[in-house]
């Protein structure tokens, strides 16, 4: 019995030994260029939403970037990833909606560490985690810039960000917040950042609706070669005609769960290379300022 449990120890290990050696720590410093970091979020046992969004972005002067921080039983991991990146301060934090997948860690990072200036939409949520987030940042004084489309800010001295929605006056609907999920996801942060010629795009959790809206309104002024695929690379989003109007190169999805092969299929038609955290792990893109990008992912998958 011993001996055949051994055996059987082994074929696992053999059978783990390829992906164990093609994993690599992505968190490591990029000096002098601009560094995005994906974060692979995994979901605690108790949690049933999804884990979430939390990327940091390190400008080429070194700024820090933290958008979106995931829901709360993901703290520890963002926590972990700003100190693997030697982060003991986070220059500015930007919320793209207030879900609990993209706020839920707030109080627990900014607990941990400074944080110099907060930007966020005009849209307020009425819930606990929400409530936390505003008190945290009250509690902390940290300056809080709103945003809303038209807007122009810079990430330290190199990078620019411009901002296409939502609308600074937001008109909520009627009995809101019930059933306003679509709608809140639908006032999410749209930002392209630009670098010299390298351009990336998020847009937190748009659905279809208003992706069709904004592409209708700015066309090719959207275009970007590395993007963050819309509400996790779900099909509530990604539209074909919104995948071929990014016209991305790069395409990087977090998320748990694969919740779209269509979605996937279909960047990759239009010729994005397609990462998701959920199969690839951490996925870093480093790039210049003359379109020439290199993508690493912590672990190795059949997806690119």
């Amino acid at each position: 019995m011993m001996k055949k449990t051994t055996l059987a120890c082994l074929i696992v290990l053999l059978l783990l030994l390829p992906s164990l050696l093609l994993a690599q720590d992505v968190l490591t410093r990029e000096e002098g260029a601009f560094a995005i970091y994906f974060l692979d979020l995994e979901p605690g046992p108790s949690v049933e939403d999804k884990s979430g969004d939390a990327t940091i972005l390190i400008s080429p002067d070194n700024k820090v970037m933290l958008l979106d921080c995931g829901h709360f039983e993901s703290a520890m991991q963002v926590l972990d990833a700003l100190k693997k990146l030697d982060i003991d301060y986070i220059d500015y934090f930007v919320a793209s909606h207030p879900h609990i997948d993209h706020i839920g860690s707030f109080v627990q990072i900014a607990s941990a560490v400074d944080i110099g200036q907060v930007y966020h939409s005009s849209l307020e949520y009425p819930t606990s985690i929400y409530q936390g987030y505003i008190q945290m940042i009250e509690k902390k004084k940290i300056p809080t810039t709103i945003l809303s489309k038209g807007d122009v800010l810079s990430f330290g001295e190199h990078i620019s960000i411009e901002i296409f929605n939502p609308e600074r006056e937001i008109k909520y609907p009627l009995n809101y917040p019930a059933n306003s999920t679509q709608f809140i996801n639908n006032q999410s942060l749209a930002m392209k950042f630009t670098y010299g010629e390298s351009t990336a795009w998020f847009s937190g959790d748009l659905y279809m609706a208003q992706e069709r809206a904004l592409t209708t309104k700015f066309g090719d002024r959207m275009h970007a070669d590395v993007a963050k695929a819309n509400h996790h690379g779900g099909d509530t989003s990604n539209s074909l005609r919104w995948i071929k109007n990014l016209n991305a190169k790069i395409v990087v999805a977090m998320h748990d769960q694969l919740d779209s092969m269509t979605v996937y299929n279909n960047y990759k038609k239009y010729g994005a290379e397609y990462h998701l955290t959920l199969n690839d792990g951490n996925v870093k893109v480093v790039m210049d300022d003359k379109k020439h990008y290199e993508v690493f992912d912590s672990k190795d998958s059949w997806m690119n």
